[in-house]
Formats: structure tokens, sequence, C-alpha cells
């Protein structure tokens, strides 16, 4: 497989890092609007330096990895497409539902191609808690916190104009997870505040689910660095599931006081974050040519329920069908 990424920042780093463990994969190079940087990323991580997309795919590229800000996605994702490659989006997918509408339609319905790094899927803690609904935990309601300590490093969180608004940014992933574990979100409430930050940086939200269990998350930027400031809580038939950050997760019940607690804090960062197995998982289906577990219709959804939540608190907390 011959895979450039485009973005020569922290995530493309990672994602580079991650791909010399593939003895099957030939990294191709970078491409950035800094030229200068992408320089140095293929010092330290081989490659060549490409002007654009386009030239990229053009030299061999079959699948590229869009790792550049939250705003700046379609028009990569797009041109890659249109190039012929297959493409690994980073959340978010896009940061508008006019741009989501516009890659659906260049996709026009072909599967593999797009596929979004929701990383947390593959994270131990939320695998583990999708493996006990599997097994039978019934939800039927639930509390969810996502929260930044605060949002002046790096500075650019505050940047609507990269990041798309707050939501776009980390809280976009409980979105994700919520159809994941639950099933998809039908019914969408959310009021907003501006705080300390110019933009919208606190938000409370209520979902109601296709199965009709309702769920409630807090969301900030100004929470402090108390722990957990990421926790999902899930209440069903005397029981509970509850994870806090990507270190714990914990099983109780029905009807049993003894909670079981898996603990992975010690494990490996890009392990424990899921990174790892989520490249495993996108490589492995490219290679084999099997279905993508993560999709464009995946990306597509969270971004509709992202702008569901904004739409809602422009109108004071309005229910959103979706």
């Amino acid at each position: 497989m011959k895979i450039g990424i485009v973005g020569a920042g922290n995530m493309g780093s990672l994602h580079a890092l991650l791909l010399k463990n593939r003895p099957d994969v030939e990294f191709m190079g970078v491409t950035d609007i800094d030229l200068d940087r992408c320089k140095l990323f293929c010092e330290t991580h081989g490659g060549k330096v490409y002007r654009s997309v386009a030239e990229m795919v053009q030299a061999g590229t079959e699948v590229v990895f869009v790792t550049i800000p939250n705003t700046k996605h379609k028009e990569v994702v797009v041109s890659a497409l249109k190039e012929g490659a297959i493409v690994f989006c980073e959340k978010p997918f896009v940061t508008d539902m006019r741009d989501a509408d516009e890659i659906m339609s260049v996709l026009g319905g072909q599967e593999n191609r797009v596929y979004v790094g929701f990383n947390r899927r593959f994270a131990p803690v939320y695998a583990e808690s999708k493996k006990l609904i599997n097994n039978g935990f019934k939800v039927f309601s639930g509390n969810i916190i996502m929260n930044d300590g605060d949002m002046t490093s790096p500075p650019w969180v505050t940047n609507v104009e990269l990041t798309g608004g707050f939501l776009y940014d980390s809280t976009i992933h409980m979105f994700d997870m919520v159809r994941y574990l639950i099933g998809e979100i039908r019914e969408v409430s959310c009021v907003a505040q501006q705080c300390l930050y110019p933009l919208q940086d606190n938000f409370s939200c209520m979902f109601r689910t296709e199965g009709g269990q309702s769920l409630v998350l807090s969301t900030n930027g100004h929470a402090s660095w108390t722990w957990p400031s990421e926790r999902i809580q899930l209440w069903g038939d005397h029981g509970t599931i509850v994870t806090e950050e990507l270190d714990l997760v914990t099983e109780c019940g029905p009807f049993k006081p003894e909670q079981q607690t898996t603990n992975v804090r010690n494990l490996d960062r890009n392990l424990k974050w899921g990174y790892v197995q989520m490249h495993q998982d996108f490589l492995d289906s490219v290679k084999n040519k099997t279905p993508f577990s993560v999709t464009a219709e995946d990306g597509y959804k969270s971004v509709l329920i992202t702008d569901a939540c904004y739409r809602s608190a422009s109108e004071g907390g309005k229910i959103i069908y979706l």
C-alpha cells in the first residue's frame, strides 16, 4: 500500500509513526501549505514533499491520510477522491452540512473510499463497554461529560475558522460514541453559553435515541484539569457501566453490589487511545478489500448531530428531529 499524508503537524506525525509498523506500507510523503515544515517532516519520517494532493496521488499514492485543521477537510477529501485515492479522514468528517453533502455526492454510494478517524471506538475502555452491551446489558439512560481544562493551549482551539466550533473538536467523539454504543440519535435539544472564550464554550445537550433511551451530555472548555474530564455512565436494569477517561471501565449489576473494573491506565498511549487498533482495522480492510467499520456515513451522521446541537442552541433549546 502506497500511503501519503496531508498535514505535517502533530497528528500527521502520529500517523506516520504508526505506518512504520506496517511492512506492507510504502510511505510516499507529505503535503502541507507550509513546505518548510514538510521538508522537516520528511527528514524525520522519510518520503518526499508534494505540492498538492493531486500531485501526491498522481505519483502513485493509493491511500491519503487527512490530518489538517477541521474546516479544511472538504477540499482535500474531494480532491483525493476525484484523483481515485482511498481517504482516511481525521475527525471531524467536515464542519458544515453543505460540505458533508458534497463529499457524499462525490462518493455517489461507493463503499470503502472514506474511513473516518473515530479512534475512541477502538480504545479498550469503550471496546469493553461495547462488549458488555453486546452481551446483554440493556441501556435505559446515560450521562456523559467531555470537557477541556482550558482552551488557551494550543491557541488555535478557539479559532472557529480552523475548528468549526467547540463541538467539532473533541465533543464530536461522544456523539459518535452514543451511536456506536447505544443507537441512532433521533432527537436533539441543546442550550449553549459563551462563558470565558470568544465562542460558545459551554453546552448542555439532551438526546433521545431510536430505541427510546435518553442521554444527557455536558461539555465545556473551562473545567480545569480535574479528573475525569471524559466520562460515560450508562444505566440499565439495576446495573451501571462507567468509563473514566480512557483509563477505567467499571460494570456493576444487575442486583449485585460487586463491581468489576478494567484498568488500562498504564497501557501505551497509542494503544489506550485506540490509534494502533484503528490503524490495523483500516489498513487491513484496505489490504483485504473488506468493508470499512467506520464509514463516510458515520462521519456524515456525526456532523448532522453536531449541526443539530448548534441549531437547537440558536433557538433556545428547541427539539431538532433527525
